[in-house]
């Protein structure tokens, strides 16, 4: 049964990979990274598969960013079934 898949930190190899693994699935991937350019690259590449996917430039420390995203993958997908979450915050300048 497919599912909404979500996957923070899409710039990370693995997480990219995963991402475009659970297509074989036929799982709907929303695809988040700080920067829209690579959430969109990662989640063009999906959809060139003939997967579903979308990709939201979303800040995963910034609780604004995230209810943005939400909303959007809500009205666009529905509801999280699985979340990956490969998003670090061990970055000298970000919060822990």
């Amino acid at each position: 049964m497919s599912k909404v898949v979500l996957v923070t930190g899409a710039i990370g190899v693995l997480c990219s990979l995963l991402a475009k693994a659970l297509v074989a699935k036929s799982h709907r991937i929303v695809v988040l990274d700080l920067r829209n350019e690579v959430a969109d690259k990662i989640a063009d590449e999906i959809n060139k598969v003939g997967g579903k996917a979308l990709g939201f430039a979303t800040n995963v420390l910034d609780k604004e960013s995230l209810e943005t995203a939400k909303k959007t993958i809500n009205k666009a997908f529905g509801i999280c079934n699985i979340l990956i979450n490969g998003a670090v915050g061990n970055h000298p300048l970000k919060t822990n």
